[in-house]
């Protein structure tokens, strides 16, 4: 059986060498840069100086170890380079855009053997996986080698692992905490990066107000839509929501949810409202993230 393969050429992809390489990108996002090898990808928030997301990336190392590459969302192209490249003043680096000269494959499971490949271990989805970076007129020849991951089973799959996406759970008033990418794309210990002054207080005195959730349906009927604005199960009132479902499985049954943080442990109980209507009879449940469950 060949392996699924999925094709993230459309991502942004930008390369940065130059002996202060390191240096300069360890200051431009939250993780710790030197994790990020020919063999693995890190990801990582880029964020201004208010500690809110301009973007997350995630971050590998040229098999020759003398260039980093960065990829982004594609919605994110030219303010990602514009960010990534701002600080660069007297710095000896170099950032490219070059998002149409290579192509991104991403293998689920197991990867095609290729001869002269470098796989890297990458996790997207909420789950592991391996990347591989490829010049462009080899991308036909790669995606051959495997099966291609329908789109639709794919967001299913990012849902359910509660991995949060550009555009639906995070934009540029997010803070990462608040969709939880402070638990695996923040290093709290390393030295200074824009918006670390926010990020490490949030850590070590404060907390965010508002937590991404997976949710799920445990009554019948139960069918999420997005946008639908979210309730605790023992509010009658309908007068206040207390978040709101930004992404939804194909079969509606699942979902992820921005909701107030009293409302984000395991197994508490809501109900949900469509276009500010009546309350729906049906209950949803908090699921563990990256559980499945949702």
């Amino acid at each position: 059986m060949k392996p699924c393969l999925i094709d993230l050429s459309s991502r942004a992809k930008f390369r940065l060498t130059g002996a202060d390489r390191e240096r300069y990108l360890n200051g431009q996002v939250t993780n710790q840069v030197k994790l990020a090898t020919p063999e693995k990808a890190i990801e990582a928030c880029v964020c201004n100086v208010k500690g809110k997301l301009e973007g997350v990336v995630h971050i590998t190392r040229s098999a020759d170890g003398e260039a980093f590459w960065i990829d982004g969302p594609p919605e994110l192209r030219d303010s990602l380079f514009a960010r990534l490249g701002r600080y660069i003043i007297a710095d000896d680096c170099e950032l490219e855009d070059v998002t149409d000269d290579f192509g991104l494959v991403h293998a689920l499971g197991e990867w095609p053997d290729l001869p002269g490949a470098v796989w890297k271990a990458s996790n997207r989805w909420g789950m592991p996986g391996e990347d591989l970076w490829v010049e462009r007129d080899s991308l036909p020849k790669i995606l051959s080698a495997g099966t291609p991951t329908d789109a639709e089973a794919l967001e299913d799959l990012r849902i359910r692992n509660g991995s949060p996406r550009w555009g639906a759970e995070w934009n540029a008033d997010t803070l990462p905490a608040e969709v939880r990418l402070d638990e695996r794309a923040v290093d709290f210990h390393k030295g200074c990066y824009v918006g670390q002054e926010v990020v490490s207080r949030l850590e070590s005195v404060g907390r965010v107000n508002r937590l991404l959730v997976a949710i799920e349906a445990i009554t019948d009927g139960g069918v999420a839509t997005v946008g639908a604005e979210v309730f605790s199960a023992d509010d009658s009132s309908g007068e206040k929501p207390s978040g709101m479902v930004t992404s939804v499985t194909s079969d509606g049954r699942r979902a992820l949810a921005i909701v107030k943080r009293d409302l984000s442990e395991p197994e508490t109980k809501l109900v949900l409202r469509e276009n500010e209507g009546k309350l729906g009879s049906q209950i949803w449940e908090v699921r563990t993230l990256g559980s499945g469950g949702a």
